[in-house]
């Protein structure tokens, strides 16, 4: 999968740290499970939920790896106990997670816990090694749930007034809601040691806010996205519509199934486990990369930017104050865009992890602005390309913002992918190879 090169390359010195599924395996099956939770609108959320799902996959990895050694773990390095079972250590620490962090679905949490024990293989010893696993998934579980407890996200972050002086984000109009997403400025990430190195520079190249105002590329950008992207367009088609409403629709959940449908069938537990800690803590890391970004520069939104286009100085913006964008402007800055780095990031672990050939077909959920449904793409790079326009044709980004955040997620999904949970330095078994 491509990852376009604009950025800087010092972003290559970051340094890592440490009803029920039916039955595939215990991270594709809670994985599962977590996801037909979200089904419901009030379950979901812009973010808390999958910061659960991936302290979930976390404990989920660290408890099959710590059985099977064949990765580097992520944060707990204890021996498990003899003969714990790793599908049992897998399950038990995810109900562990969810009912803790959860609870409020614990009936679903105690029917897949239900249906999972019911299915591990009996044998000669198996009782044993799936109490001495389940023990020890209790005890991974509560170990990530303790480091994570402190990861910043969950403390409300002081309030982010933006600025008044042109070119900067603002509250007006856009009313006092708090500042969107500002708790994962300093929040811990689960991979990266440094997300600063992770910094694309300031909008459109210039240190300046007036210069990058009085840009040629900056007033294109206004112009093309006041042009597509208002409430009512004359260049924007329906079916652009439809598709941008449609990835509006499709998150974190959408990628987590698509990479099941990706994964080989026969995949050993501990690589999937692996597969999936990794796409879920990316993208927590992903976001607060963004996040940093958001709030370092602080750009503001083409809302404001169109009906404050008099105080840019650029003669070929033109103010419009009834100008509105087609989905709700979110109150946080527009440099760079969550969605577009995240989804980009993730695009690119999956394509490393399961290659990109072929379509890609994608659920997307029901939300007050998408009825839900499914669209084929031509690939996994169609998929992060048409991102880009998506966040222009509802409004919500400029073309510069927006192709820098699909760059900047390229290459951080790149280096998590080949970087993040190695291989553990030992002889692998000869079905390792």
């Amino acid at each position: 999968m491509k990852t376009k090169s604009k950025l800087s390359a010092a972003l290559l010195g970051a340094v890592l740290i440490g009803g029920p599924a039916a039955f595939a395996d215990a991270v594709t099956d809670w994985n599962t499970a977590f996801e037909n939770t979200l089904l419901v609108p009030a379950e979901r959320g812009p973010t808390l939920p999958y910061r659960t799902l991936a302290i979930m996959h976390a404990a989920m990895f660290d408890a099959v790896n710590g059985i099977e050694r064949k990765y580097e773990p992520l944060h707990v390095t204890d021996a498990p106990p003899p003969g714990a079972g790793a599908e049992a250590a897998a399950i038990q620490a995810a109900y562990t997670v969810l009912s803790t962090l959860r609870a409020g679905s614990q009936a679903a949490w105690d029917a897949q816990l239900a249906a999972s024990l019911a299915s591990l293989p009996g044998r000669p010893g198996a009782a044993e090694a799936t109490a001495q696993g389940r023990a020890w998934g209790v005890t991974v579980a509560n170990a990530i749930i303790t480091w994570r407890s402190t990861d910043g996200t969950t403390t409300p972050p002081p309030p982010f007034v933006g600025s008044a002086e042109a070119g900067f984000w603002r509250h007006a109009p856009l009313g006092a809601a708090p500042a969107g997403g500002y708790q994962y400025v300093g929040a811990a990430p689960f991979l990266l040691a440094d997300p600063s190195v992770f910094d694309p520079g300031p909008p459109y190249g210039f240190a300046n806010r007036a210069d990058a105002l009085a840009s040629a590329m900056y007033a294109a950008d206004v112009n093309e996205t006041k042009a597509r992207g208002g409430a009512t367009s004359a260049v924007r088609t329906p079916a652009e519509l439809d598709e941008a409403l449609f990835l509006d629709a499709c998150d974190l959940a959408s990628l987590n199934g698509l990479l099941r449908s990706k994964l080989p069938p026969r995949a050993r537990l501990v690589d999937n486990a692996r597969a999936f800690a990794l796409l879920n803590t990316a993208w927590f890391d992903a976001v607060i990369v963004a996040c940093r970004c958001k709030y370092e520069y602080a750009l503001w939104r083409p809302f404001q930017a169109i009906r404050y286009a008099d105080e840019d100085n650029n003669p070929a913006t033109v103010p419009d104050p009834a100008w509105n964008s087609y989905l709700p402007t979110p109150s946080h800055p527009a440099y760079v865009s969550v969605l577009v780095t995240t989804r980009a990031c993730l695009l690119e672990v999956i394509a490393r992890l399961a290659g990109d050939c072929g379509p890609v077909e994608l659920a997307a959920y029901h939300s007050a602005a998408y009825p839900g449904g499914t669209k084929t793409f031509e690939s996994l790079d169609a998929v992060s390309d048409a991102c880009v326009g998506a966040r222009i044709d509802v409004g919500l980004q400029y073309r510069d913002s927006a192709e820098i955040s699909q760059m900047l997620g390229g290459h951080l999904g790149d280096y998590l992918a080949r970087n993040a949970l190695p291989r553990a330095h030992r002889q692998c078994r000869p079905d390792e190879r």
